[in-house]
Formats: C-alpha cells, sequence, structure tokens
C-alpha cells in the first residue's frame, strides 16, 4: 500500500490546440505542503481541478487517499477540501449560513456541523463575525471563510488555488499561518501560485 496520500501519473489535458496539462506526474505525503508553481496560463489549476475530479483527465491516473478518481470521484472527494481562486460563498448569506450550507450538501448532520462550524470559525478568527453577511466582510475575512467552508468536513487534503491573491501582506501573512497550524495536524495541502509570489512563499511554507 502507497504511503502517499496524493499519487498522480502522466496526466494529459488538452483543450483543443492547447495542451493545459502535459504529463504531469507527483506524488505527496500526508503533512506535506505542496506547491505547484507556474505564470497565468501554465495549467495549474487545470490540474488542480483534474485531482478533485471536476474534470476528467485525457489520459494518465490519479490516487486520492487511496481512492481511484476516474472511478471512485465520490469517495475521493469526501477526503478534500477545495478552495477556488474566486470568492464562491454566497454574499446574501451570513458566515455561519455558508459553512452550513457546505456542511449540509457533503450529509452533516445539525449535531455534527454546528459545533464543527463553531470550531472553525474560532480557528479562523471569524468567530465573532458569524451573522455578518459574507458580502460586507473584506478580502482577507472571505478567504478565511473559505478556508472555514473548506474544512467543515474535516478532510485529509486541502487543495488551494491561489488562495491569497489580491490580499494585502499581512492578510496574507495571517492566511498562512492558519494553513501551517493545519498542517501540523497531519492535515495535507496543495496550492498553487503564481511565480510574482513564488519566492516569499517557497522560503517560509512550501515543503515541496
Amino acid at each position: 500500500m502507497s504511503d502517499h496520500l496524493v499519487s498522480a501519473t502522466n496526466l494529459k489535458k488538452s483543450f483543443g490546440d492547447n495542451h493545459a496539462v502535459d504529463g504531469v506526474s507527483l506524488q505527496i505525503k500526508a503533512g506535506e505542503i505542496y506547491g505547484l508553481v507556474g505564470s497565468d496560463g501554465a495549467g495549474k489549476t487545470t490540474t488542480m481541478r483534474l485531482l478533485v475530479g471536476a474534470l476528467k483527465p485525457d489520459a494518465g491516473e490519479i490516487q486520492v487517499c487511496g481512492y481511484d478518481v476516474l472511478k471512485q470521484v465520490e469517495e475521493a472527494r469526501s477526503q478534500i477540501g477545495y478552495l477556488s481562486q474566486r470568492f464562491s460563498m454566497y454574499e446574501d448569506l451570513t458566515v455561519l449560513e455558508n459553512i452550513r450550507f457546505f456542511a449540509e450538501v457533503r450529509g452533516l448532520s445539525q449535531q455534527e456541523w454546528l459545533p464543527r462550524c463553531m470550531e472553525i470559525l474560532e480557528f479562523v478568527g471569524l468567530a465573532e463575525f458569524k451573522d455578518r453577511r459574507a458580502g460586507q466582510l473584506s478580502g482577507g475575512m472571505k478567504q478565511k471563510l473559505g478556508l472555514a467552508s473548506a474544512l467543515v468536513t474535516r478532510p485529509r487534503l486541502l487543495l488551494l488555488d491561489e488562495p491569497t491573491t489580491g490580499v494585502d501582506p499581512v492578510t496574507r501573512q495571517d492566511f498562512w499561518q492558519l494553513v501551517i497550524k493545519l498542517v501540523s495536524q497531519t492535515l495535507t495541502h496543495v496550492h498553487t501560485y503564481t511565480r510574482t509570489h513564488v519566492h516569499t512563499y517557497t522560503r517560509t511554507h512550501v515543503h515541496r
């Protein structure tokens, strides 16, 4: 049995004549912070979507938490928390209502999601803003809400697609400190970032 939480071999994905992903292979162990580095259009987000099963590869194999993503996509997704590049929460709902929505979509009962939500909001520093509408949050707080929603099901793997794009340096550092705490709890984290941010991130956060 492989000790890798994520294993992808020779992934390929094209959109017409555009070869977005061409022969990508990676292996990631539990507790690692793994970064996908590249300029805009390099295929980072497409690779993320292949890992989570949102896209089907033209070729290659993907194993996530022991599940074959091509054959057991729902089982694999149950182990994954995903924070997309763009804010995808419902701005008319409050912070707590957003997390409740994503928890119930994933099948959690009120007895499960309510204490978990409060635990996560405390962790990310949003507990006192639980009744504020998401549309009234600052950029950094929106990212923390997205992170909280991704964590509500206690995933083993966290995928973050350029999570701190557009936020100030202090907020960015605060966000990464939260991620480092998560990794200390044996959560594996894969994230993407553009080359403009690579030096800061690789020196302080990324294992590989």
